[in-house]
């Protein structure tokens, strides 16, 4: 990833800091006066929401460390780690905002004020636009711990879109459960999607191999480089935003040991530069036909 990319994402994860910080002050500040119970507890979560995006930057800033003598194959782990920390940080909330909804559906409370329904209409907004901007960098990047931060942004808009929706019922109506019946919604949501990141997550941690077009568009690169018979083996892992991968090349046995180098080479560098593969390292070995 080149230097001005880093930058701009340190801007937008400062930028998601920054907001979340207003967020949950407005939130917990507008609920006890507007006797709102969703949005206090929306407000806490918010809370939660600024440890995650210091998370998210230590997760991209670690990931980005050149390789050392202790990590010869750089620093993408902290990637996965860090989008697993924050899966497991978003099930474990839904979960929490579950019990809390099921318990508040049998109380008794004040009916919420009117005016906090503008407020929520403005987080819900910039919640969205949020989730829109990092869910195109993760996918943009590779990077799951920026996947798993969109979702976020998209869990607390569909929250507070459920507390939006549950106050205004509760004030037209007076039905006051429709708050926490529409949280329990929100949280099956968030919660399937979160499985889903876990996984990914836990997947890239234990090396699996990427999916079979992305292998055998490697093998179609590698193939085209002059002197290349076929590609034998190809191990392929993800770290971080790049791959990693172990290749063996078959050429022909007549050759010379520096012909046979060059060739390799040549592999190494077609696939490294490949801008739709994000390759960071390639080990070749060559191998003769017979």
């Amino acid at each position: 990833m080149s230097s001005s990319q880093e930058i701009n994402l340190s801007r937008f994860i400062f930028l998601s800091l920054f907001i979340n910080c207003l967020f949950a002050l407005g939130k917990i500040s507008v609920g006890l006066i507007g006797h709102s119970s969703a949005l206090i507890a929306d407000g806490i979560e918010s809370v939660a929401d600024i440890g995650s995006s210091i998370l998210v930057w230590l997760g991209i800033k670690i990931s980005q460390l050149p390789p050392d003598p202790d990590h010869p194959f750089g620093h993408g782990k902290a990637d996965p780690i860090a989008a697993l920390a924050l899966s497991t940080f978003l099930i474990f909330l839904t979960v929490w905002v579950s019990f809390e909804a099921l318990r508040n559906l049998g109380q008794s409370s004040p009916l919420p004020s009117l005016y906090t329904l503008p407020i929520l209409s403005l987080i819900i907004v910039s919640k969205e636009i949020l989730y829109r901007i990092f869910k195109k960098l993760g996918e943009k990047t590779g990077s799951l711990v920026l996947l798993a931060d969109s979702w976020h942004h998209r869990y607390d808009a569909f929250s507070s879109l459920a507390a939006f929706f549950g106050i205004l019922i509760a004030v037209i109506t007076g039905w006051k459960q429709a708050d926490s019946l529409a949280a329990l919604a929100t949280a099956a949501l968030i919660f399937w999607n979160s499985i889903h990141l876990f996984r990914l997550s836990f997947l890239e941690i234990m090396d699996t191999a990427p999916s079979k077009s992305i292998e055998l568009k490697i093998r179609n690169l590698a193939e085209e480089v002059p002197g290349v018979v076929k590609i034998e083996k190809c191990r392929i892992r993800k770290s971080g935003q790049g791959l990693l991968m172990d290749i063996h090349v078959v050429v022909s046995g007549s050759i010379t040991v520096r012909e046979g180098h060059t060739i390799g080479h040549q592999v190494k560098d077609k696939l490294c530069s490949s801008s739709s593969l994000k390759i960071t390292d390639v080990v070749v070995h060559i191998e003769p036909v017979d």
